[in-house]
């Protein structure tokens, strides 16, 4: 029995101490977790601030890269806008260029223009001083007079320009067929007189409101009225009826202080003559410049009409080109504004214009139906009254 128990005893002993040894490892285990455990939690709150950190690191790259391409786009645009301003300033200097020597050739023009100017001004007063010369000569047979002494006065010459007389010949010739207003202006001789003659005698200024297109399409197939002014200097502005002509030429009111036709103001030119278009229309005041060139381009659609109408059948074609060299050269001195001076000159009134010749009675009672010359342009004190077979252009009073 107690042997036994001594062994009993043993074992519990042995029993025990293994239980120790056991709760020994369990603490050292608890110890190692608890260990274990701390660095965990160490670890897991190093794992945060390094996610932490690399979260700034991102937001800072992210920024960075914000930051780099913002500066990227800005200075794209600022070398874009410079780029842009160069080229524009480029492009504006050459701009300049071009106007600079558009100036610089039209200036180039203008002088060698005006030089030629001058020497047919100088010309012209050499001319002028002289008496029985080949200019004179035809505007005093636009006047009437005639001189039995030419060839004996002047040198003579065997011909004219085959040519200039030829382009003439065929107008006359395309008259007969009785072709249209239209196709008649595309002729040579009437593309010559229209773009050296009656153009310029038309081109009044910068100051004109007058389109010079609608003049002539007017002044060569209807009516034309210019008479004195005898209102004088009067500033009171033009009364406007109902669609008035005068609008299809000028979009600004006209006042009776400067000339219709130049712009010129009253102060500098007399206003002595008014002008209209239509009988229906207003009067237009007009300094004596102007109307001398409205004047001479009718006369001179006066004598085209008589050749459309064939008026002037009984003449020769080198009798009719004299007459319209005349005509030309008289459109030439009142678009030089200096008809007054060469008329007194000539000791005729400066007042008084050249006439187309009349048709003679046989070609007038041949088309007794029609107006010989077209529309007619009464110049006269009072009001205009029409004429069936001439254009009257100037006062019986100042003839």
């Amino acid at each position: 029995m107690s042997c036994h128990y001594c062994h009993s005893d043993e074992t519990i002993l042995l029993l025990r101490q293994e239980l120790q040894t056991k709760d020994h490892q369990l603490q050292r285990l608890e110890l190692d977790l608890q260990t274990l455990n701390q660095k965990y939690v160490a670890e897991i709150e190093r794992v945060g601030n390094i996610q932490h950190e690399k979260d700034l690191v991102e937001h800072e790259l992210e920024d960075f890269s914000r930051n780099l391409f913002e500066e990227a786009n800005a200075m794209v645009s600022i070398e874009k806008r410079a780029r842009w301003q160069v080229e524009n300033e480029l492009a504006q200097t050459h701009e300049q260029l071009l106007a600079e020597r558009e100036q610089l050739h039209e200036l180039r023009l203008r002088l060698t223009r005006d030089d030629a100017e001058q020497q047919q001004l100088v010309k012209s007063r050499i001319i002028n001083t002289s008496h029985n010369t080949r200019a004179q000569m035809d505007l005093e047979e636009l006047h009437g007079i005639q001189h039995d002494n030419i060839t004996s006065t002047l040198p003579v010459c065997d011909s004219i320009d085959e040519i200039q007389l030829d382009s003439f010949r065929e107008y006359i010739l395309a008259s007969k067929n009785l072709q249209s207003l239209k196709k008649l202006n595309q002729t040579n001789f009437m593309k010559h007189c229209l773009t050296e003659d009656i153009e310029p005698c038309l081109r009044f200024g910068l100051q004109s409101k007058l389109s010079i297109k609608k003049m002539i399409g007017y002044l060569s197939r209807q009516a034309c009225f210019i008479e004195i002014n005898n209102h004088g200097n009067q500033q009171q502005q033009i009364q406007q009826i109902q669609k008035p002509l005068w609008e299809r030429f000028s979009s600004a009111n006209v006042l009776l202080n400067s000339c219709s036709a130049c712009g010129n103001l009253s102060q500098s030119t007399p206003l002595n003559y008014r002008f209209k278009l239509d009988e229906n229309e207003n009067w237009l005041p007009i300094d004596q410049f102007c109307r001398d060139r409205l004047v001479a381009v009718c006369e001179f659609f006066v004598f085209i009409r008589n050749i459309q109408l064939g008026l002037y059948a009984d003449r020769t074609v080198q009798d009719l080109y004299a007459e319209n060299i005349r005509l030309r050269l008289q459109m030439f001195y009142s678009r030089m504004g200096a008809l007054p001076v060469v008329l007194n000159d000539l000791g005729l009134d400066p007042h008084q214009i050249g006439k187309a010749t009349e048709p003679n009675n046989n070609q007038q009672d041949d088309i007794s139906l029609l107006d010989s010359t077209g529309p007619n342009t009464p110049e006269q004190q009072l009001s205009p009254s029409p004429i069936n077979t001439t254009w009257t252009l100037e006062l019986s009073s100042i003839k």
